[in-house]
């Protein structure tokens, strides 16, 4: 018998990404934006985008409906009260060429991502991830690179707007020895000349630990090198591309010497659940935290073609797997303030209330306010200055 997560928000949010939402409401229909699923906010200010349109969704157990002047989420149950996310507005305007800003930026609650390209050779070599329905595909845009002052313009629409906190640069594989940090030195320099915002990096693991360093020293004030897969074997078979170019051995010394050089709690990488099992994922969350690097488990959205998911697979079996993170980051004294209102993931602190029960914390609540992502970023522009002048020191 399916449990009700109605009145748990945390959990909601795992059964709800997991299931996916069947919308009948033809205001909310168009709401909806397309393949990338539809932003809610569910109570106690819990952020989610849920799968709308792919035919796993079709069987649902939830339905948005109109409930008075608001909307609200059953399960032929009961209900909940929920508030459409608003389609930021930066998404309707243009660059001074003429380029869509969403083409370049794309928010997701607390960060923006912004991609300069969406170039990844993984395509052009035919050993992309079996997973990736086209985050970067090539087709027809191989080519297509936008210019600093296309990314500046960007980023001004969405801080002006207020539509997130954090830049997060992405890029695809490129056969390089910097993992592509070269291509976004520019930008992030630019963004960092330009406004007072905090600066995430992902992209794929560099050949030499002096380009982490050269990352964090641009400006960086997060890194991202996402594994996906900590099972050797499902890694290889899912992720023939990594697993040959870069390998998996290398993305764990990288993870380990970026969590030696970025402050606690902002070097990052995901662990997508669903492609192996739980058990196997629980294990990559103690391999990674015993690091000091934050495991993020987005939960993997199978679509047309590419129904990779193990199973069984629910919500029941699966909120161990984020209790396990929450508890092992805990223990291992790593930070929670980086990775949190995210509506692509459930982060750590979604899930607190699962483990611990209670609200947020008087630290929580500070981060979340103006003076705190002030302080966030003074905080880390001061500590970098430092480190930068050690390593400066260290090779006289």
């Amino acid at each position: 018998m399916k449990k009700n997560y109605l009145n748990t928000p945390g959990a909601l949010k795992i059964d709800l990404m997991l299931r996916g939402i069947r919308i009948d409401d033809p205001v909310v229909k168009a709401w909806a934006c397309g393949s990338s699923g539809i932003d809610i906010m569910l109570p106690q200010n819990t952020p989610v985008n849920i799968p709308c349109s792919e035919e796993f969704t079709g069987s649902s157990p939830y339905i948005i409906k109109k409930k008075g002047s608001g909307y609200a989420i059953t399960d032929g149950k009961g209900e909940v009260g929920v508030s459409l996310l608003e389609r930021p507005a930066f998404y309707n305007k243009k660059t001074s060429t003429g380029v869509h800003f969403s083409n370049i930026g794309a928010s997701h609650g607390s960060y923006t991502v912004i991609t300069p390209s969406p170039r990844c050779d993984f395509f052009n070599r035919s050993i992309e991830c079996k997973y990736c329905a086209g985050n970067f595909d090539i087709k027809g845009r191989d080519n297509t690179v936008y210019s600093v002052e296309e990314v500046i313009e960007t980023v001004e629409a969405v801080l002006k707007e207020k539509s997130s906190g954090v830049i997060y640069f992405s890029i695809g594989f490129s056969d390089t020895d910097d993992g592509g940090i070269e291509f976004l030195k520019p930008y992030i320099k630019a963004v960092k000349k330009q406004f007072n915002c905090l600066v995430a990096v992902e992209a794929l693991p560099p050949k030499e630990n002096h380009w982490i360093e050269e990352t964090y020293a641009l400006g960086a004030d997060s890194v991202l090198y996402n594994l996906e897969i900590f099972d050797k074997e499902l890694f290889e078979l899912i992720c023939p591309g990594r697993a040959q170019l870069i390998g998996q051995k290398r993305y764990m010394e990288a993870l380990a010497h970026a969590a030696k050089i970025f402050p606690n709690g902002t070097v990052a990488s995901h662990l997508i659940v669903g492609l192996e099992p739980p058990g196997s994922t629980c294990q990559g969350i103690d391999f990674l935290t015993e690091m000091g690097v934050v495991p993020i488990l987005p939960i993997y959205r199978p679509s047309k073609g590419r129904a990779l998911r193990i199973e069984p697979l629910n919500t029941e079996i699966i909120i161990p797997v984020y209790k396990h993170l929450y508890g092992a980051l805990k223990k291992k004294g790593i930070s929670l303030n980086w990775v949190r209102d995210i509506s692509m993931v459930t982060t750590p602190l979604e899930v607190r209330e699962l483990v611990e029960g209670g609200g947020k914390t008087i630290a929580e609540s500070f981060y979340n306010s103006k003076l705190g992502r002030k302080t966030a970023w003074g905080l880390s522009t001061l500590r970098r200055k430092l480190r930068v002048k050690d390593s400066k020191d260290e090779g006289h």
